[in-house]
């Protein structure tokens, strides 16, 4: 009778043991079907979430050209930062009109907010400007370059390489006409530097602030926007103190032409109108887009031509 007695004591521990493994594999094949609808309701969340973050990033860029365009109505050829698309848009929380009737209140992070700017990109040097209209190096432009780095502490001999890039990108004319194709891709953006030989990555940290590669060759610096070592770079006769104090003064009066700006300068200076300008006609805008858990950073360069603003590329970082 012990016998039998330990014999099914024994079955009744293995059947006890074996219904907790089955339960504990009931368990852990459950919670792996939970955890795998949580990461695709997640991944479903998270798609349209960007996908909205990008409806709005259309919607912001659809505002700022209608900014410059109106800009452009109003004053015409003259631009400066006092103007209405100059004024940045700190955190702003977006309503349903620019969410497509999402619903904002269900929670924080369910809060669109939108924050950006809109710069001139003429306010800066265009490297591409280094090349003239028949693809050879333009020395009133290569001289400005020159200083330019100069007045950021950039050895002068690091332009050669510089203008030997772009004029590798650039088409040449001969006197006859004849033209000789680009042996290279022209620049698009200034980190395109970085692959120039002989080049310390240093220069074209130093440039960032101060220059940009726009698809003209043909534009000129704005005197209402550009900073003081730009100024000085493009102003014979110019020194960077000098250059500070017009900076200071025009944002009482911005310049309507050149001669009004040559009057704001402490002595005689003469203004190149091959270098400088009272208005721009490209601009570039960075924002930056919250939704949900998604965060969009963005840099789009526009282009105001003919009362229209078109997109020349964007960049999302």
């Amino acid at each position: 009778m012990r016998v039998i007695r330990r014999h099914r004591d024994r079955q009744r521990g293995a059947a006890i043991i074996t219904a907790m493994l089955v339960v504990t594999l009931a368990a852990v094949v459950v919670s792996g079907l939970f955890w795998r609808e949580h990461v695709a309701v997640r991944s479903v969340e998270n798609r349209l979430a960007l996908a909205q973050a990008r409806w709005i990033e259309r919607a912001a860029l659809d505002w700022a050209k209608v900014i410059l365009r109106a800009d452009a109505r109003a004053t015409g050829t003259v631009d400066h930062l006092g103007e209405a698309w100059a004024v940045p848009v700190l955190d702003t929380r977006m309503d349903e009109t620019v969410t497509a009737g999402a619903k904002l209140d269900e929670g924080s992070n369910r809060t669109a907010m939108l924050a950006g700017q809109i710069y001139d990109a003429q306010s800066r040097f265009n490297v591409t400007s280094l090349v003239d209209g028949r693809g050879a190096p333009s020395a009133p432009h290569v001289k400005a370059f020159r200083k330019l780095l100069s007045l950021l502490g950039k050895p002068e001999s690091a332009a050669d390489p510089i203008v030997a890039r772009v004029v590798q990108g650039a088409d040449a004319i001969a006197p006859d006409g004849k033209v000789t194709q680009a042996s290279r891709p022209p620049l698009t953006r200034l980190a395109d530097l970085l692959d120039v030989p002989n080049l310390d990555p240093s220069v074209v940290a130093a440039l960032e602030a101060h220059a940009i590669v726009l698809p003209s060759n043909a534009t000129r610096i704005n005197i209402n926007t550009a900073g003081a070592e730009v100024l000085a770079a493009a102003i014979d006769g110019l020194d960077v103190s000098g250059a500070r104090q017009y900076v200071s003064s025009r944002e009482r009066v911005p310049a309507i032409d050149l001669a009004i700006a040559a009057s704001g300068f402490r002595g005689n200076v003469t203004l190149d109108p091959a270098l400088l300008s009272v208005g721009s006609s490209f601009f570039l805008v960075t924002g930056v887009i919250r939704y949900d858990r998604v965060e969009s950073q963005t840099e789009t360069l526009l282009q105001r031509k003919n009362n229209d603003v078109e997109v020349i590329w964007q960049l999302r970082l």
